[in-house]
């Protein structure tokens, strides 16, 4: 949904009209304001009368309603608004404020966010909602402090925005408009675009714009659909070339054939490119009926991302190695052999940075100038290797993204990349580089109603190589997009998680001039919290909130008596967790399991662990109180639990 001034003029001026005793108000042929009554229309907020006659809804009405509202406490002194905005209340705006936005896909994603984290307004979006008359400051107990949160008049555009969605209809004017964009990331959507056919596009919900500033678009999810179905499609010259019922033709036919339509319609789905002469779908076919689907669907995506450091992304390409050397007749690779190589690879990498950057190396992240200071200072590589990294760690945080994957054989455990491994090996072998789950975010497909975007986000995409320099997603990009849409999760915590899951800020840290200039340990929380996302257990909100998924919530429970363990939570420790549910019996009243002394040998074949690891896994399990001598406590439940809503989101 988009109000301008110029959208608020419109609505009173269709106002006035209806007071006047006029039944609609009449557009001249030539008048310019056209695609402003246009974008009124698609948004429900006005009804055309043919050829250029308007009048208004109950919607708009109901939209003017709720400015009067701000007004009279604007008025009253209950409502701080900035002087733009008190024009726009007021009907007095100059015509340079009408291309003010009061409500936009920024404005729309930060109430929407502020409402996530309960009504809280995040720092990123305060000046936007505050100048606007939509926040208020109010105690918090907690913290005994001020916070801004949303008022009620925030509230009411939420909700006004929900019921009333805009009707998607795109004539052929616009059409070719949306055939010329770039469909990236960009500050303008296509060279020349007039602005009215940008609030156009964005009052359908095709586009979005960056928080908090609006300098990157992005498609969204239905946008995207559009844009595709318009492109592959080489639409006939007709009025309107994809709307509502096109969409819905599309959609019986697939759902009971070409009989079920008639000469006339079928003519129609072909000259717009949407079914071929046979009368199957084309590849444009298949995107409007995706477009349809988003229609359609009123259900909140879950959010899905993705991260790794570069440390695990070395330890990938040392699996491939050793991949490689056992298929020339070399020995299967398990921990010790995984570290050796690991070991080498990070020190040559590590000498290379030295050789290359020289006095420049305070140009390299902390983290990495901490490994090179210790690489100069430790004689012996492993001594180096144990300061700075986990191999443990690494691993199991690898295996909880499924990129590998662990078998016994005998007993000892070997260790593999999965096809998903494989991607990330196949595009890491160029230059290696991390992956930071907000560049994820930021090049997602699910870009739906209000999801937001952040200029941050955007930016760190272009720095990983994410987002090529025109603006268009690279190669790289979609893979960790694809990625972070089909890759199982399971629970995955590091010490340093499991403190910051339970003592979650409300807000991301910094801000950093950049990531050179954060300290080691403001680099490893925004790991941890890079993690804790990609595991599917927080999620980093547009406006710099920070809030915990259900999982999260779950699994922030389950081990709040367990953050001094090294790792609190492993995949080893969830597949004994699982394999000791299914062999003892529930006893629902205690929330617990119980076995047989005899039924842990049943336990461990089911874990696939060696004898080694399984009596290790079995005590750090126990030391995190998850079980008992013979028990699977309630902890150990809600670590399930949590790994259960984390396969459902997959």
């Amino acid at each position: 949904m988009l109000l301008t001034g110029s959208h608020v003029a419109a609505l009173r001026e269709l106002a006035s009209s209806e007071e006047a005793g006029r039944e609609a108000y009449e557009l001249a042929e030539d008048d310019r304001r056209a695609l402003i009554y246009r974008a009124l229309e698609l948004q429900g907020l006005a009804v055309l009368e043919p050829p250029r006659s308007y009048r208004l809804t109950y919607a708009g009405r109901e939209a003017l309603q709720l400015l009067e509202e701000m007004r009279r406490d604007w008025q009253a002194g209950a409502l701080t608004v900035e002087e733009r905005g008190q024009h726009l209340l007021t009907g007095e705006h100059a015509f340079s404020e009408r291309g003010w936005r009061f409500l936009g896909s920024d404005i729309l994603a930060a109430l929407q966010a502020a409402e996530q984290a309960g009504g809280r307004v995040g720092p990123a979006s305060e000046e936007l909602l505050r100048t606007r008359g939509l926040t208020e400051e109010a105690s918090d107990p907690l913290h005994k402090s001020m916070t801004l949160r949303l008022n009620r008049h925030g509230r009411a555009w939420l909700d006004f925005a929900r019921r009333h969605r805009p009707r998607l209809e795109i004539d052929g004017e616009l059409a070719n408009v949306i055939q010329r964009m770039i469909p990236g990331y960009s500050g303008r959507p296509a060279p020349g675009l007039e602005g009215d056919f940008i609030d156009l596009l964005e009052a359908m919900e095709l586009i979005t714009w960056s928080l908090p500033d609006g300098r990157f678009y992005a498609l969204t999810a239905l946008g995207e659909a559009v844009y595709e179905a318009l492109r592959k499609g080489g639409y006939a010259p007709r009025a309107i070339v994809l709307d509502e019922p096109t969409l819905k033709l599309l959609a019986l036919l697939v759902d009971r054939g070409g009989e079920a339509l008639t000469p006339d319609q079928s003519e129609q789905l072909q000259e717009s490119g949407f079914i071929g002469s046979d009368g199957q779908l084309t590849p444009a076919g298949e995107a409007a009926l995706r477009a349809y689907a988003l229609l359609q669907s009123e259900r909140p995506v879950a959010v899905r991302t993705f991260a790794l450091t570069e440390a695990e992304v070395e330890a990938l390409l040392a699996l491939q190695q050793l991949s490689i050397r056992q298929e020339n007749g070399g020995p299967p690779p398990d921990l010790e052999r995984l570290r050796k190589t690991l070991v080498e690879q990070l020190a040559e990498r590590y000498r290379e940075i030295v050789a290359r950057y020289g006095r420049r190396l305070e140009e390299r992240s902390a983290l990495k100038r901490r490994a090179l200071e210790l690489l100069e200072e430790l004689r012996s590589r492993d001594e180096w290797f144990d300061s700075v990294w986990d191999l443990e760690e690494l691993v199991a945080s690898l295996e909880a993204l499924a990129l590998v994957q662990t078998e016994r054989a005998g007993e000892r455990t070997l260790y593999r990349l999965t096809p998903y491994g494989q991607r990330v090996v196949e595009e890491q072998q160029e230059q290696l580089h991390a992956v930071s789950s907000t560049a994820v975010k930021a090049v997602s497909m699910a870009l739906t109603r209000w999801t937001g975007l952040a200029t941050s986000w955007v930016e760190r995409a272009r720095e990983e190589g994410l987002v090529g320099s025109g603006g268009g997603v690279t190669r790289a990009g979609r893979l960790y997009v694809w990625l972070a849409e089909h890759c199982p999760r399971q629970p995955m915590l590091t010490r340093l998680e499991a403190e910051v899951l339970v003592n979650l800020p409300e807000t991301e840290p910094g801000p950093f001039a950049s990531e050179y200039q954060a300290s080691l340990e403001a680099e490893r929380l925004a790991w941890a919290l890079d993690k804790l996302e990609a595991h599917g257990l927080i999620e980093r909100l547009v406006d710099g909130q920070i809030v915990r998924t259900e999982a999260g919530r779950l699994l922030a429970r389950a081990v709040a008596g367990a953050t001094k363990l090294a790792h609190p939570v492993t995949p080893r420790i969830v597949r004994l967790l699982e394999a000791m549910r299914q062999v003892g019996t529930l006893y629902v009243k205690e929330r617990k399991v119980r076995l047989q002394p005899e039924q842990w040998k049943e336990v461990e074949r089911l874990t696939g662990l060696g004898p080694q690891e399984f009596a290790a896994t079995r005590h750090v399990a126990r030391m995190a109180r998850y079980i008992g001598e013979v028990t699977l406590n309630e902890a150990g439940l809600e670590v399930l639990e949590a790994a259960g809503r984390l396969q459902q989101r997959a």
